[in-house]
């Protein structure tokens, strides 16, 4: 009764405003041990609830969020290792009461003794030219959401243009149903830097654009770069844009800011760890982009024991065999390019000694931690298995 009258008032106080729909979201990021955002987006100005708490108690908590068309709500006070439920609630059409509340569910990040991990990878899961790959990624999400997850990792490139309104149809609206319960992880692509991204007029367009809509977990560059630890894994997340061309991303090259901030995240990440790194541009691909990041991210990754780098970019899924120095060995980095989820079909372009596997259809990936094992299964858009992989720490 008392969030009841609670949401009277706040409809009494507001009642010129009428009706709306949520057309993004809702969806929850910058998960921590102990909080969550959950946001999303209405048709029009509309106040909004949010009623949350543990599963089972999922009206346990409100909050409420002023007129708006998006709406955040910051919730804190959590406890790690929980699943939390939710339903978010804007004004009715009558404007007298509120729509049909919207549900969801996040789980807030493990305290490191569970020592276990699940977690679903995405790429390119912006518009292709000439095809319409719509019910692809309907098909692909369905499927998505029958494995377990703790969150959704993107690598990158959500939409074709980078533009908020077409990042809410390429991606919010086919994979409505696994965003509403998992958080969602970017690695920042070429695409949300816009089409100027290589001259001044980009300049402004990440912020208009990306992270005006997207709050990952704080760090020194948050939302370029950041890190978070979750059960016995460090999740490390990088910019390489600038590398490609955008010149408003964050350099990547030795002793730039971002290189400084990576080897010291890995080295403080300690010996008992998972240690995996995601990002866009790929350090190794049998694709066309150009090799960039080898030189000097590789013997990095090297040196402080990464076991898996998860890559976007290319139009393709490709596995590496363990590379050392340029070369196939017993031990070292695997790299997996997770880049068809909507943009996909780039053929390899050439052969090399450290390849295992490339495949040029529509995919994602699952991956699993159980203490000192790591699994990767990948799969088609209809959950056809077309690799896997288990690593051992």
């Amino acid at each position: 009764m008392k969030h009841l009258t609670l949401i009277s008032l706040f409809i009494a106080l507001f009642s010129p405003i009428w009706g709306a729909e949520i057309i993004k979201g809702p969806y929850t990021e910058d998960v921590e041990q102990k909080s969550a955002i959950v946001k999303f987006v209405a048709t029009d100005p509309t106040p909004a609830w949010l009623e949350y708490g543990p599963m089972g108690k999922c009206n346990q908590l409100m909050a409420i969020s002023a007129p708006s068309r998006s709406h955040r709500f910051v919730l804190h006070g959590l406890t790690p290792n929980t699943q939390f439920c939710y339903k978010a609630y804007v004004n009715n059409n009558s404007g007298n009461g509120v729509q049909d509340g919207v549900e969801g569910t996040f789980k807030t990040l493990f305290t490191p003794e569970r020592k276990i991990v699940n977690f679903l990878v995405v790429g390119n899961t912006s518009a292709q030219v000439d095809v319409d790959t719509s019910e692809i990624k309907k098909t692909m999400a369905r499927n998505m959401a029958n494995y377990e997850s703790d969150f959704l990792v993107h690598t990158g490139n959500i939409s074709s243009s980078g533009l908020a309104q077409d990042e809410t149809v390429q991606f919010f609206e086919p994979y409505q149903r696994l965003l509403k319960n998992m958080p969602l992880v970017v690695a920042i692509g070429s695409d949300e830097y816009g089409p100027d991204a290589n001259n001044a007029d980009g300049k402004g367009f990440l912020a208009a654009h990306y992270k005006a809509n997207h709050t990952m977990p704080w760090s020194a560059g948050t939302p370029n770069y950041y890190y978070f630890d979750t059960a016995n894994a460090r999740i490390v997340v990088i910019d390489t844009n600038n590398l490609y061309g955008a010149l408003q991303a964050p350099k990547i090259e030795k002793q730039s800011p971002q290189y400084e901030w990576l080897k010291n995240t890995l080295a403080k990440a300690g010996a008992d760890k998972w240690k995996i790194v995601v990002m866009h541009h790929p350090v190794y691909s049998s694709g066309s982009t150009d090799d960039l990041l080898s030189a000097f991210l590789a013997p990095l990754f090297e040196a402080h024991q990464v076991k898996l780098v998860i890559q976007g970019h290319q139009g393709a899924y490709e596995r590496t065999k363990p590379i050392r120095k340029g070369e196939p060995s017993r031990s070292g980095p695997i790299y997996v390019t997770v880049g068809g989820s909507g943009k996909f079909f780039e053929e390899n372009s050439y052969d090399n000694a450290w390849g295992s596997k490339y495949l040029a259809l529509p995919h994602f990936s699952h991956i699993k931690i159980v203490d000192r094992k790591l699994s990767l299964r990948t799969y088609t858009h209809d959950n056809k298995l077309i690799d896997a992989l288990d690593i051992n720490f």
